[in-house]
């Protein structure tokens, strides 16, 4: 059940050590407090019953206080009828407002308090009730630290990693973005990830991952330092994306997306209220992901990147000028953003190598190679940069085309090895190019050769100390296929 976790947690908790506030404490605001000292096992119930009906157009708000090192779970049930609300908020920004039918809900609080709001709306069909129980957070909890560079990869996290606090201390502020499950059942639990604004659990409440994923948004830190912690350690596959926020403070909207495995994603981004971004994270590295289409206004750029927001991390900029040529192409590595400054745009993208039509060769084609992990600087991570890559044909009556590629940036050291090979439709080699650190080490000039396919491979024995390869490819129209064609035309030509 979605409620599962929290529900168990109530179950434990028990009946006999509940004190109730008076049934007729729907007030304009009434403080609620625990009694000291707090017994973790005595909850804070309204009303007397197990519901409390109002007269229509009724409010009442309760404002609950939290001590230092404490939270709260509150524990809804309620019948909300037409034009009626629950809201609960905790500043600085977090709220969530409750609409039209049964509510059934638990919900997570930190220091130094929460409120709680009830509207009737036009009824008195409409009814109540809620629990209030102080947890402590447990002694002695160990903390991990991380520092946040300028312009460095973000840190990924899972559920199990922020089962004790996790501290990011940043080079000016911290950013946090969440990427949600799959499975929307599970969005509930995010509500159980806080983030506190400095470096404990006292720290101001700065929000949860619910919130960010409810804004499509993000959370910046007031400092340079950030605490984020699962208050109820439940299963969940979510991912937390922490970094340095000097790239990240002028975005209007940021939003992670799960790229079906299976088939194509459409997705549409508006830049109407400023800078749109859209970043996909994989975690199995058997799975790469193809950008197969983007439909662009004129004027409207969108750029890709790897890894992070800087400058030095954009690996394409497509445009209404390069959008036919340049598609598809192969993505790899942890985290892609995809950005839109300006305009409306429609991206396809898939995780399935033959929907994307990724090794399909087509006269005039563009496009990159990459190691697998190409600008991840998190050496120490262990992440394989070794890669393959293939496009065209080995079949017969293959098209034959003129293979053009460069390498702009190939780390080539200790025992790290390029080998690119154009072959023929038989796969008989037409040319080989096999470059190490004794040979062509800087070498980034264009290579040409003809063939019915171009295949390249990274290996990288010592690979995490790697920081792998770029390369740039195009692909035209064989000098076979234009002797042919113009052959023909003198033949036609003299025929007349």
């Amino acid at each position: 059940m979605i409620w599962l976790g929290f529900l168990l947690i109530f179950s434990a908790l028990g009946d006999e050590n509940t004190q109730n506030i008076p049934v007729n404490a729907c007030l304009e605001i009434q403080e609620v407090n625990p009694e000291l000292p707090i017994n973790s096992s005595e909850t804070v119930s309204f009303p007397n019953g197990t519901s409390n009906n109002f007269l229509e157009n009724k409010a009442c708000s309760w404002s609950i206080n939290i001590p230092a090192n404490y939270f709260v779970i509150l524990y809804i049930n309620a019948t909300v009828p037409i034009g009626g609300d629950i809201s609960v908020s905790q500043a600085p920004n977090h709220t969530e407002k409750f609409l039209d039918g049964h509510v059934e809900v638990a919900l997570l609080f930190v220091a130094p308090k929460f409120d709680l709001h009830w509207f009737s709306g036009n009824s008195s069909n409409g009814s109540i009730h809620f629990t209030v129980n102080w947890q402590p957070f447990p002694e002695n909890m160990t903390s991990r630290i991380y520092n946040l560079e300028n312009n460095s990869s973000s840190i990924i996290l899972d559920h199990k990693d922020t089962y004790s606090p996790v501290v990011f201390h940043a080079a000016t502020k911290v950013s946090i973005l969440c990427l949600p499950g799959t499975l929307k059942e599970e969005d509930t639990y995010l509500r159980t990830v806080i983030v506190f604004d400095g470096p404990d659990t006292n720290s101001p409440f700065l929000g949860s991952l619910y919130s960010i994923n409810q804004l499509k948004s993000q959370l910046i830190s007031t400092n340079s330092t950030v605490t984020i912690f699962s208050i109820v350690p439940i299963m969940s596959h979510h991912f937390v994306i922490v970094q340095d926020a000097s790239m990240y403070q002028k975005i209007s909207q940021i939003t992670g997306l799960n790229v079906n495995d299976s088939s194509i994603e459409v997705v549409k981004m508006g830049s109407q209220s400023g800078k749109s971004v859209v970043f996909t994270h994989i975690n199995n590295p058997l799975i790469d992901e193809y950008l197969t289409a983007v439909e662009l206004e004129e004027g409207s750029e969108l750029q890709v990147y790897f890894e992070g927001l800087s400058e030095n991390q954009r690996i394409a900029t497509y445009t209404t000028q390069n959008n036919k040529t340049h598609l598809p192409q192969k993505l790899q590595g942890r985290l892609r953003y995809y950005v839109l400054s300006s305009g409306n745009a429609t991206l396809s993208l898939t995780r399935d190598k033959w929907k994307a039509k990724w090794e399909k060769a087509f006269e005039g084609r563009r496009g990159f190679f990459t190691s697998k992990y190409w600008k991840n600087d998190k050496k120490e991570m262990g992440m394989q940069q070794d890669s393959f890559h293939f496009i065209g044909e080995e079949v017969k009556n293959a098209t034959k085309f003129k293979f053009s590629y460069r390498f702009i940036e190939a780390d080539l050291t200790a025992e790290n090895s390029i080998h690119v090979v154009v072959s023929d439709n038989v796969q008989r080699i037409h040319y080989y190019d096999h470059r190490t650190a004794f040979e062509y080490t800087n070498d980034t000039q264009w290579y040409s050769h003809e063939g019915h396919s171009i295949s390249l491979v990274y290996s990288s024995p010592n690979s995490d100390q790697s920081t792998g390869f770029y390369a740039e490819f195009q692909i035209d129209s064989s000098f076979e296929n234009l002797s042919l064609w113009l052959i023909f035309l003198i033949v036609v030509f003299l025929l007349v």
